[in-house]
């Protein structure tokens, strides 16, 4: 039976902080995500491997930088206790300072979104929800490293609300990540169906 996280959770903010305590020039990535995935479970894990999708980026950076999400997302689709990483990322190091710069940019906004949230809708955010998120997770994980100019942002904002509501236990936190899931897909199809009839108006028109 995978694990949904432990019984009693700090909140995901405060483990952010602890990282800008750390006296290391580099943050390894595979101690990173072992502490995670021990305080807070698979979802803070998820998020906190979302953050960098989410910075404006130039094309074709987030093909590299949504590698990590897409070998742990179908981890938790398959209910795996434990993620496993291969090597290479699991000793890959990141910069302190950039990490830090980071938490604290998302940290205010966060702090506010966690005040929100609560335990409710125990049914999504347990062991079938964990599994349905992490097929999701998948789904936009794919997205994410495929170099589709400007389409990047919703689908890792929707992963990003996802994972918090999962590091919350808050199911109608991750209902609402499935919504800007659902918007993200609805304007890349509306998207898709407008590039199609310009191309047909302008073949017409040759």
């Amino acid at each position: 039976m995978p694990a949904t996280g432990p019984a009693s959770r700090t909140p995901l903010s405060a483990d952010l902080r602890d990282l800008l305590h750390s006296r290391k020039a580099r943050l390894n990535i595979g101690e990173i995500v072992e502490r995670f995935e021990g305080r807070g479970g698979l979802g803070e894990v998820i998020f906190f491997l979302t953050l960098p999708v989410l910075l404006p980026l130039p094309p074709g950076a987030s093909t590299i930088l949504a590698l990590p999400l897409l070998l742990t997302a179908p981890q938790m689709a398959i209910g795996r206790r434990h993620l496993w990483l291969p090597r290479w990322l699991k000793n890959r190091t990141l910069s302190r300072k950039a990490v830090a710069r980071l938490i604290r940019t998302i940290l205010p906004l966060l702090e506010k979104v966690e005040a929100m949230g609560r335990q409710r809708l125990d049914w999504i955010t347990g062991r079938v929800g964990m599994r349905m998120t992490g097929v999701a997770a998948t789904l936009i994980a794919v997205i994410l490293v495929l170099p589709i100019t400007l389409a990047n942002l919703l689908p890792a904002l929707a992963l990003a609300v996802m994972a918090l509501g999962l590091a919350c236990r808050d199911g109608l936190m991750l209902l609402a990540g499935y919504a800007v899931l659902a918007l993200a897909v609805g304007i890349v199809v509306l998207g898709a169906d407008g590039a199609v009839l310009l191309f047909h108006h302008l073949k017409a028109m040759a």
